[in-house]
């Protein structure tokens, strides 16, 4: 039954992928409600895929804030930068790169969001430790992804879902301290986490 799952989405159009993303909007509010995010903020947005979230979160900061919307592939982020340049939007920053191997020496990020990537990537431990290089002490970072207790009715099956007990793990591994973990669905939960 889940033999057609794939990583890396190339089964989907970014069209699709940009529904998807659209249709879990409700946990984005609490993930920007935990990152604290305000006006003038700078989040890196990890996995930006083709940028709903992105969008979103260009809201929130408004004009005088910015979005690092981080993507390993160039496709979705030519998606996103239709929309932005169809919807007027200026605050989002596109970059192609691996979050993973990323040199994090041009980003000026104030806070970062982790949402629904890590089981997706090839070396999500990496991307956490990249991460935490990318912000400065005591800098929040919120990371989303399915339970692998869930009913498994939407997102990856069972055994490609990270347990909350080994991100954590890797965050520790990072120099991020886990502050906090929720549910936030049957089928999701999210650690709060801040850089060490």
């Amino acid at each position: 039954m889940h033999t057609s799952f794939k990583k890396d989405l190339s089964h989907l159009s970014w069209d699709e992928v940009y529904a998807r993303q659209e249709m879990r909007a409700e946990l984005m509010n609490a993930w920007m409600d935990a990152l604290a995010l305000q006006t003038g903020d700078r989040v890196l947005d990890v996995g930006a895929g083709p940028g709903f979230v992105s969008l979103a979160l260009a809201e929130r900061v408004g004009p005088a804030g910015l979005v690092y919307a981080l993507d390993r592939a160039a496709e979705p982020l030519a998606f996103l930068q239709r929309l932005q340049t169809e919807r007027g939007i200026d605050q989002i920053q596109r970059i192609v790169g691996d979050a993973a191997t990323l040199d994090s020496t041009s980003l000026h990020a104030d806070k970062a969001l982790v949402a629904l990537v890590l089981h997706h990537a090839d070396d999500a431990a990496g991307i956490l430790r990249n991460v935490a290089r990318c912000i400065p002490r005591g800098a929040p970072v919120v990371i989303g992804e399915f339970h692998p207790d869930g009913p498994c009715t939407g997102g990856p099956p069972r055994e490609h879902r990270l347990a909350p007990a080994l991100v954590q793990d890797w965050c520790a591994q990072a120099g991020l301290d886990v502050v906090g973990n929720r549910r936030q669905t049957p089928e999701h939960y999210m650690l709060i986490a801040q850089r060490g």
